[in-house]
């Protein structure tokens, strides 16, 4: 059973790696896995995610219109860059729809394996760590590949503009 010991804020980073929704008495936290454990927010997935979005100079609106005018207006479900880490780009991914309660958001520079697992998805993390996602292989795979070349088409921008 999901027993809550939330902190208040998160910053995502580039040691983050999935943002989980999980309710609690009515009320929806995220726990969050990172390559320091894990940590449990009050607060919905997507408002973390608007937090960092905010940190970092832009918002949640402004870096989905970025990943529109890439992928085109019709797509959902688009990854997203939160942050520069570094010179990284930090950019994740939703498994369901962002403004779902159970959605779930994956950091993709935080995964070294996929694999299948019944009706579900398993990831490896760079730990070594491993997380059963409830979703079928071939969605985590389309947006997965969606998340690659998205985050590959920002590190290209950036080296064309130094």
């Amino acid at each position: 059973m999901f027993e809550p010991n939330p902190t208040s804020k998160y910053i995502i980073t580039n040691s983050t790696y999935c943002l989980i929704s999980k309710a609690f008495r009515n009320h929806v936290h995220t726990l969050i896995l990172d390559k320091h454990g894990q940590i449990t927010v009050s607060f919905q997935p997507l408002r973390v995610i608007r937090h960092t979005c905010s940190l970092h100079g832009t918002t949640y609106e402004a870096a989905k219109h970025h990943a529109k005018k890439f992928f085109g207006h019709t797509r959902h479900k688009m990854p997203i860059m939160v942050a520069y880490n570094f010179g990284d780009p930090c950019v994740m991914f939703p498994l369901f729809s962002p403004h779902s309660k159970q959605n779930i958001w994956i950091a993709v520079n935080a995964i070294i394996n996929i694999e299948e697992r019944n009706e579900s998805t398993l990831v490896t993390f760079l730990d070594g760590s491993e997380h059963v996602f409830p979703v079928h292989l071939k969605s985590f795979n389309q947006q997965y590949v969606r998340a690659v070349i998205y985050t590959k088409n920002i590190i290209i921008q950036r080296n064309s503009s130094i």
